[in-house]
């Protein structure tokens, strides 16, 4: 139970010091133990990162006090612990995720768009020669790949269909059956595999037909043969009713789509 008063809230928010502080003093030990938490998702990096954690905390509540724009105390903390896993979680995954560079990030959603959206396939094109002159070595193709995906920790909050947030750990759960205290990283990829070939299914249902069709004959996916885009895009265009321009036009606008629709459906999970 928070010992915050509507009033220090009001106060506060027109930069009263006397009400700051005492929101600062009440939200330390909240702090203190999120900072803890998320530390121990990454032990390896010892007392720094909880250090980095904490003063990320103090930072968003300081950031929420001029956002909030209700009024109850109930509500302001609620706001502030949100504010405070959104933050801190952010930190965690940049400082335990290994960087790459903006243009290395470009090619692996080249490499995306070739793979049809899946992240695992892409890592594998990224480094071979469809990529051309822009080839990456096996360990940069990972990097790129957990880059994009970010790091996933059980304790991260997820939204759900019904509006409802969990944690990543109770979402497979309820997707799976597989009870919280018992999923593993394993479990965790075995997952992310399913959730994506539903994901490219389903983005590839958004696209028209033509799109569809030139987008799948690309990749063979079932039940439209595969076709080597270009070197057989005259047999493609004869087989569909169309023209050769036609097939490159749907084959251009649709991978463009494909890739837009596809991540906006991943981020979300």
């Amino acid at each position: 139970m928070t010992h915050i008063t509507h009033a220090q809230i009001a106060a506060a928010k027109v930069n009263d010091l006397d009400a700051i502080t005492a929101i600062i003093q009440e939200t330390e030990t909240l702090i203190s133990s999120r900072a803890r938490h998320y530390a121990g998702s990454a032990a390896e990096n010892g007392n720094t990162l909880a250090e980095d954690l904490t003063q990320t905390g103090r930072v968003a509540v300081w950031q929420c006090i001029g956002k909030f724009d209700g009024d109850t105390p109930a509500a302001f903390m609620s706001y502030i612990d949100r504010h405070i896993n959104a933050a801190m979680l952010e930190t965690l995954r940049a400082e335990t995720r290994p960087g790459v560079t903006a243009r290395a990030a470009k090619d692996f959603e080249s490499a995306l768009v070739l793979a049809g959206g899946d992240p695992f396939e892409a890592e594998r094109i990224a480094a071979s020669d469809d990529m051309g002159d822009r080839r990456m070595s096996p360990e940069h193709a990972y990097a790129a790949r957990l880059s994009w995906l970010g790091l996933d920790y059980l304790d991260r909050p997820v939204p759900c269909e019904d509006g409802e947030t969990f944690t990543l750990a109770e979402k497979i759960e309820r997707e799976t059956g597989t009870p919280a205290e018992l999923i593993t990283s394993a479990d965790i990829a075995s997952h992310r595999r399913t959730v994506i070939r539903d994901q490219v299914h389903r983005t590839l249902g958004l696209l028209s037909e033509r799109q569809r069709h030139v987008i799948k004959a690309g990749f063979g996916i079932a039940p439209v043969a595969q076709y080597q885009p270009g070197a057989d895009d005259d047999e493609l265009a004869a087989d569909m009713g169309c023209t050769r321009y036609q097939v490159q036009q749907a084959r251009t606008k649709g991978s463009k789509r494909f890739a837009e629709l596809y991540r906006a459906g991943a981020r979300a999970w």
